[in-house]
């Protein structure tokens, strides 16, 4: 039979509700202002709702936990929290390897043809990046 665990004050379960329904409005508000993409929005707020749902179903956890042999919950759910982060960090360093390397690359092509057009102005006897300047002065003559 499992050691019996505490459960939950119910102090500490309003505590966490209140907490994880102020996260839901937060993330939705940064999604509203567009300083979240949708699609890790949609994380947060599975995350929000998972968070919301522990103060109701901790007896249940704790049952659950416990007939699996876990001597503290806390313990698991700092452990399951440490591997999602994990899970996160490693999916946002995909990402920004995916932002870098297209980056790279389009800086390598703006390179390419900033070439390519010198090379063509020069066939044409124009220097290059006078554009703005000739076009101005044409501008300023007609006047």
């Amino acid at each position: 039979m499992p050691p019996a665990t505490e459960s939950m004050d119910i102090k500490v379960r309003v505590v966490v509700f209140v907490l994880s329904m102020l996260w839901l409005l937060f993330v939705l508000r940064m999604v509203k202002r567009r300083k979240i993409w949708e699609r890790y929005a949609i994380f947060w707020v599975y995350l929000g709702f998972a968070v919301l749902l522990v103060p109701l179903f901790v007896d249940v956890f704790d049952s659950v936990l416990g007939s699996l042999g876990v001597t503290h919950p806390p313990s698991f759910f700092f452990l399951v929290s440490i591997l999602g982060i994990l899970l996160l960090l490693l999916q946002l360093s995909v990402e920004i390897t995916t932002l870098v390397r297209r980056s790279r690359d389009t800086v390598q092509e703006l390179a390419i043809l900033d070439e390519r057009v010198r090379r063509l102005e020069k066939e044409l006897g124009k220097p290059h990046g006078d554009e703005s300047v000739n076009a101005g002065a044409g501008s300023e003559a007609k006047r």
